[in-house]
């Protein structure tokens, strides 16, 4: 591998972002670890498998734990699986679950699912990716394409090319196959049957490292999403207090050679706070607000963003009361679409609509009824949950009587008088951003071909709380 200078090699060699990668199972099985600075002995993450074992929900333990004086445990949940990292040195948290976030996403792309058993059954594709990925506990390699040159993905043809050689054809070799030598029969099986197929090293370019060379498709395609996400707090009167929109423009690139593609916005001013891909052009962004790139092979980010914003207009009303009285108290929920909004963008669609209303330790129990999807309460959480589905313009109501709980002593019912109940929201709209962002052009040049090109929009809840007065 080529390194930096000297001076940025000592630098490098006396730092570390991570010492030690674990990936444990849901059960709290250690499934890989991959040790980058030394050896940290697994009584290190007891801390992290103690909250593990005790914990019914995985995902309400702490992103970061202090295991020690010297070791600190951060972790993320990606599909019933835990990327713990151990860290040592003085790092920001954020950063650390970014690189597992990219782990996970790159391990998906080669197995399609992370499992326990789907991480087993190709140890050697994941310690391969490990090592290319982080280097002495720093970010080295973590370009999809450019791992995919170095790493050939796991085939059923390649395993079974491997299972009657003996030997892994997974690390592509940047030597042709002619200075080589043909090594025989099961050389030639394998040549033929495509799972010992010759890929060089690198990106089409240096100028370009991030897309592979010899891309060629039979059908050229090219696809946009623009994705966003709504995360706000309202108070008791339905005002939003605190929020804003994530967004992620999502590319999913099928074009042959080395083409260039120009994304035209016709509101470009809604990217403030942005990110974008390395291969966005800067200058030319600036410059006339433009996203122009040579887009890397398949599926990536082209940019992501936060517009902080307490105005939004949701799509929906949305109402939820609570009262408690002597004998028993009242919940009421409605939720209805907003007509001026989905009449102007007849093409929304707002779908698999959710609404969880987190109640006193103090009810027992509960008689609800609704008018549109199901509703049902459950006691072991104490939380109403409406599933309503699509939300139509017909008139969508839950409504029932809560139970207190008895006290032991007295047998007189407990009503909860000072503790204040929340309402989470959870829905899927397609066919409309709420942000406003919109795509005017796609033009794709550099090419002796004609592409397809297609685009969508999706808004989708984040973290939604609505305080109940």
């Amino acid at each position: 591998r080529a390194r930096g200078p000297t001076g940025e090699l000592e630098g490098r060699s006396r730092r570390t972002m991570i010492d030690s990668l674990f990936l444990i199972s849901g059960a709290g099985n250690y499934v890989v670890e991959r040790h980058f600075r030394g050896s940290t002995p697994r009584v290190v993450c007891e801390p992290f498998m103690e909250k593990l074992r005790a914990s019914d929900k995985i995902e309400e333990i702490p992103g970061v734990i202090c295991s020690n004086r010297r070791h600190a445990l951060i972790h993320i949940l990606r599909d019933k699986m835990v990327f713990l990292a151990v860290v040592t040195q003085e790092e920001p948290p954020l950063v650390v679950l970014g690189l597992l976030d990219r782990v996970h996403q790159v391990l998906t792309r080669y197995l399609g699912e992370v499992s326990e058993d789907a991480l087993r059954q190709n140890f050697s594709t994941v310690y391969l990716l490990l090592d290319e990925m982080i280097d002495s506990g720093l970010p080295f390699t973590t370009e999809l394409n450019s791992l995919e040159s170095i790493i050939a993905p796991p085939s059923a043809m390649s395993k079974m090319v491997q299972a009657v050689s003996g030997s892994s054809s997974q690390v592509l070799s940047d030597v042709p196959l002619a200075s080589r030598g043909q090594g025989g029969p099961l050389e030639a099986l394998s040549t033929a049957l495509g799972a010992n197929m010759h890929t060089q090293i690198g990106g089409a370019s240096s100028e370009v490292w991030w897309r592979k060379q010899n891309v060629i498709y039979a059908s050229n395609e090219v696809y946009i999403d623009i994705v966003e996400a709504i995360d706000c707090i309202c108070n008791g009167s339905g005002h939003m207090v605190s929020g804003g929109v994530s967004g992620d423009i999502l590319v999913n690139s099928k074009l042959s050679g080395l083409p260039e593609v120009l994304l035209s916005l016709r509101n470009p001013g809604i990217l403030q706070d942005v990110s974008f891909h390395p291969c966005v052009r800067l200058s030319r962004y600036e410059r006339d607000k433009n996203l122009s790139f040579v887009p890397p092979d398949g599926e990536f980010t082209l940019a992501s963003y936060w517009i902080p914003d307490t105005t939004l207009n949701l799509p929906f009303h949305f109402d939820v009361s609570v009262k408690y009285h002597a004998e028993h108290g009242k919940i009421q929920i409605t939720a209805n679409p907003k007509l001026a909004v989905t009449m102007q963008h007849k093409q929304m669609l707002i779908d698999k609509f959710c609404v969880n209303v987190r109640l006193p330790s103090s009810i027992a129990s509960a008689s609800l009824a609704c008018q549109g999807g199901t509703v049902r309460f459950d006691e072991a959480t104490k939380v109403v949950i409406w599933h309503i589905g699509k939300l139509s313009g017909q008139e969508n109501k839950a409504e029932g009587t809560l139970l207190y709980a008895t006290d032991p002593k007295d047998g007189s019912p407990i009503i909860p008088s000072e503790e204040k109940s929340t309402a989470q929201l959870a829905f899927v709209i397609k066919g409309w951003a709420i942000s406003g962002i919109r795509l005017d052009a796609c033009e794709v040049s550099g090419t002796n071909y004609t592409p397809y090109k297609a685009s969508r929009y999706t808004t989708t809840s984040g973290k939604m709380d609505f305080r109940i007065a």
